[in-house]
């Protein structure tokens, strides 16, 4: 493990105290890498945390790593007690930090303690090596300067790969097929962004269950959706349509998005954009396109709440272990409705929590080398504090759809609920004007009304006898239904379109048959053709016969 060698050269150059940051389920190849160094310098190696009362003692027996208790008895303070101690030796001390965030009288006998462990070390003639572990450390800036922090990081994706490979080859022992070949690039996939010892640990156990690298993948990738919720990640399933009706332009980039990530544009020197801010008011497919976006770049969609994050014991700790696994699987961020966890920025009524976490985003986002994309939908784009806005490399404003992109919208959810009717390679069953006369009962709707008002026609035409089957009637029955979201917020969604000079349009000018032509002041424009057409039935009806 890189930070056991790194501590290596740090206790050669004479370094009492290192932090160390590590997974709790890589604890045994802890122990196995440290005793290795401390055979090599000839010092014995010790463990203690809360839950023993006297130090153990970590020895090798049958090629395994065992503790054994010692007279070393702590009472109540560990350092207290290694301060008074001669013992030398390699001390790993556990947990040992995280008491100092309920407790800042204890925190600052701590820090008392190891600057004088630093300094005392500077003429004592006693080898003492002290190690102090815990799955997130954040030192003061009084001991920052003393004890440098290490970290064990997740294994990168070949390592995961052969971790796969070898407890495979132990536990099932499966040919070189096509199809194992494949299984096992999915079983990689599911491993990663678990730590290494938590894959060994996983992968036993779950072996024990089934004898197919398929379902292994299955249990393995459903035990990390688990956690990983646990932790403030959740895995979005794909969107339930194939592309975003009148959003040729995102997706467009998207797609130029994707080949910057290929090894073709690194060999250029080449790389891709951080991620991209969708400002648009609700409903308008902005989390749709995260998860088109996550579909096209072929990685995992991780939804996380800014809101959330805030609101957990420790922001800071919640924030790096969600991005360090993000950044481990390559997957797109999404960060949904962004701007909501912003609203105390100016008045620091957070006490400063927001702007902290939003400058280690910051300089995640500018540092990180990964293929990882972040996407973040905002209603209110004067709630984003500038200099995290800037970090973003694209910024799209999501309007409420066109002639054009409704008929799309229609399409896409027309074919998915009525695929009898308006299916691949068949041709349109109404003609253009009841088209013209439909779309233009459903301008100012966005997306997420039109998708629903299709899915409650395929609802009453299945509870009434005959599913699969709709009219224009029916659609023209839903939109009778609703008041539209733009008539209901017309304020708040001016408000939004009055910031969306400072962002790139989503969709094309429409140019479809169905275009309304623009029209001047006071110009006159003849009624549609349709509604010409319903005027003159209506006047037939009252003819005398």
């Amino acid at each position: 493990m890189k930070a056991i060698e790194d501590w290596n050269s740090l206790a050669k150059a004479d370094t009492p105290i290192v932090a160390l940051e590590y997974y709790k389920a890589d604890l045994i190849q802890i122990f196995s890498a440290f005793k290795q160094q401390a055979r090599e310098q000839d010092l014995p190696l010790y463990y203690w945390n809360l839950g023993y009362s006297t130090i153990q003692k970590v020895e090798l027996s049958q090629g395994k790593c065992r503790l054994y208790s010692t007279n070393l008895a702590v009472d109540s303070d560990v350092l207290e007690f290694l301060l008074a101690s001669n013992e030398p030796g390699i001390f790993l001390l556990d947990d040992l930090l995280n008491l100092d965030d309920a407790n800042p009288v204890l925190q600052q006998r701590h820090e008392a303690q190891l600057s004088n462990t630093f300094f005392q070390s500077q003429w004592s003639d006693v080898q003492q090596y002290w190690v102090l572990m815990g799955d997130y450390i954040q030192l003061s800036s009084k001991l920052q300067p003393l004890i440098p922090t290490l970290k064990c990081r997740l294994p990168s994706v070949a390592e995961v790969a052969e971790i796969v490979d070898e407890l495979c080859d132990r536990h099932l022992g499966l040919g070189g097929t096509e199809d194992a070949k494949i299984s096992r690039q999915r079983l990689v996939r599911a491993c990663q962004g678990l730590p290494r010892g938590e894959i060994c640990l996983v992968l036993s156990r779950y072996c024990a269950l089934t004898a197919s690298v398929s379902a292994l993948a299955e249990l393995v990738l459903e035990y990390k959706i688990d956690k990983l919720q646990g932790e403030g990640l959740e895995f979005i399933s794909e969107p339930d349509v194939p592309t975003a009706g009148g959003m040729d332009l995102i997706v467009a980039h998207v797609r130029n998005v994707a080949k910057l990530m290929s090894p073709e544009a690194k060999a250029y020197s080449l790389t891709p954009p951080k991620g991209m801010l969708l400002l648009g008011p609700p409903g308008t497919g902005k989390s749709l396109t995260a998860k088109l976006t996550a579909k096209e770049l072929g990685v995992p969609l991780l939804g996380v709440s800014w809101g959330n994050i805030l609101s957990t014991k420790s922001p800071d700790k919640t924030l790096s272990k969600l991005l360090e696994i993000a950044g481990t699987i390559n997957a797109v961020i999404f960060f949904d409705d962004f701007d909501k966890g912003f609203a105390g920025w100016k008045s620091e009524a957070d006490g400063g929590v927001s702007k902290r976490l939003a400058q280690k985003l910051l300089t995640w986002m500018q540092e990180h080398t990964s293929n990882t994309f972040v996407v973040a939908t905002i209603n209110r784009l004067e709630m984003i504090p500038s200099e995290l806005r800037r970090r973003f490399n694209d910024m799209f404003f999501v309007d409420i759809p066109h002639m054009g992109a409704i008929y799309e919208i229609f399409q896409l959810h027309l074919a998915k609920y009525f695929p009898q009717q308006f299916g691949k390679d068949l041709s349109s069953p109404w003609t253009k004007r009841q088209w013209y006369s439909l779309l233009k009962w459903y301008l100012g709707c966005t997306p997420a009304e039109i998708g629903n008002a299709v899915k409650r026609c395929a609802e009453r035409a299945f509870c009434q006898g005959h599913p699969g089957q709709i009219t224009l009637e029916d659609l023209k029955y839903q939109r009778s239904q609703f008041v539209l979201l733009s008539e209901t917020y017309s304020e708040d969604i001016q408000h939004i379109r009055n910031h969306a000079i400072y962002a790139r349009p989503a969709s094309s000018p429409d140019n479809s048959e169905f275009a309304i032509a623009p029209q001047e002041l006071f110009e006159y424009q003849p009624p549609a053709f349709d509604e010409i057409e319903e005027a003159g039935a209506r006047i037939e009806e009252f003819r005398p016969r």
